[in-house]
């Protein structure tokens, strides 16, 4: 269980009532991972949400199998992560790698589901901030296409 001050800070669930905060925390299992460790990997099933509470987690996606992985984003405490496949019960479309030891916020979909029937303020809470989430997430993932294609174009900005 993840106490409730630390799920407040991570602007994910808005302004709640206490009894509110109080369910989601009872549903918010607390993992700790070491530098090295997966947390969930490319095309994995899953149907779960995380919410980094201490040190950092790397997204990172397959570009081609000669290049590796690249960093697309590093995850620091309060941030959400895995919240694409949480929302639309699809494959995993990056792998979250723990590049600091990190204590995780894990909720389960079926768990989470289960509680916004009792509590609906929860999930209109959470799906608005994942909806605002997502649109930062791809105006800068916008930029920076723009400005890769501008510098193989030769142009500059």
């Amino acid at each position: 269980m993840v106490e409730k001050s630390l799920l407040q800070q991570v602007k994910l669930f808005g302004d709640l009532k206490e009894a509110e905060w109080e369910e989601l925390s009872k549903i918010t299992a607390s993992k700790e991972f070491i530098e090295g460790d997966i947390l969930f990997s490319e095309g994995d099933a899953s149907t779960e949400v995380y919410m980094v509470m201490k040190g950092e987690v790397s997204i990172q996606i397959k570009l081609a199998p000669q290049l590796g992985e690249s960093t697309v984003f590093t995850a620091r405490p309060f941030d959400v992560i895995g919240e694409f496949a949480f929302v639309d019960a699809k494959a995993r479309s990056a792998t979250a790698r723990c590049t600091k030891k990190a204590v995780v916020g894990v909720i389960e979909k079926a768990d989470f589901e289960d509680i916004v029937k009792r509590f609906p303020a929860i999930g209109l809470n959470f799906y608005r901030s994942v909806v605002c989430l997502l649109s930062d997430r791809l105006r800068r993932m916008n930029a920076t296409l723009r400005e890769t294609y501008l510098r193989f174009a030769g142009l500059e900005m």
